[in-house]
């Protein structure tokens, strides 16, 4: 019977752990950016088109290995992927199908 090894890397300081948590970060900036413009801006087509275009970067960026994604991942990678990707690609969709109040 082997025994484990133990890690040998030293622990990660907390720059490092939040650095290490750029694909939800990046995801969440552009939903931030987006309610941003739609809401105080008015112009709800492209704050919706930017949270959707976020929504589905989170979906790509889902498709990076286990120790890449960080807190973007809470399911498996093929739920989290088609629930992320199937979203922004409905918000995308809806925001321009809706048509324009004249």
């Amino acid at each position: 019977m082997t025994t484990p090894v133990p890690d040998t890397r030293p622990p990660k300081t907390f720059v490092q752990q939040v650095l290490g948590q750029w694909p939800l970060a990046s995801v969440l900036f552009g939903v931030f950016v987006g309610v941003i413009i739609a809401g105080p801006f008015g112009h709800w087509r492209i704050g919706c088109t930017l949270i959707g275009m976020a929504v589905t970067a989170g979906g790509l960026l889902r498709l990076m290995p286990q120790q890449r994604v960080g807190l973007l991942a809470v399911r498996n990678r093929v739920i989290d992927t088609i629930l992320l990707l199937g979203s922004g690609i409905g918000i995308l969709v809806l925001s321009w199908v809706v048509p324009p109040s004249r």
